[in-house]
C-alpha cells in the first residue's frame, strides 16, 4: 500500500455542505476522513454501498408532483428536519 495520496475536488450545493460540515463536526469526523470511508466502502463492496435505482413511472409522477407544490423540494435538509421535529 502506498502512502502517496491524490487530491479529489468536488462541486456541492452550500446549503448542503454546510448542513453535511454540521453534522460530520458533531461526529468528530474530518471531511477527508467521510471521503476515505466513502471511497473505502465503495471498494469493499466493489460498488456503491447503498442501494441506487432509477424510480418507476409512479414514484417519478410522485417526485415531479411533490416538487410543483410551492415550497416543496426547495428547502435546506436543516429546514426540512426542523419541520419535522415540529410534528
Amino acid at each position: 500500500m502506498s502512502n502517496k495520496t491524490n487530491v479529489v475536488r468536488a462541486r456541492i450545493e452550500t446549503s448542503v455542505k454546510k448542513d453535511a460540515e454540521g453534522i460530520l463536526k458533531r461526529l468528530g469526523v474530518t471531511h477527508s476522513t467521510f471521503i476515505n470511508m466513502s471511497y473505502r466502502a465503495v471498494v469493499e463492496n466493489v460498488g456503491i454501498p447503498f442501494p441506487v435505482s432509477i424510480p418507476n413511472k409512479e414514484t417519478q409522477k410522485a417526485v415531479l408532483e411533490g416538487r410543483s407544490r410551492k415550497g416543496t423540494g426547495t428547502r435546506s435538509a436543516a429546514a426540512w428536519r426542523k419541520s419535522l421535529k415540529s410534528i
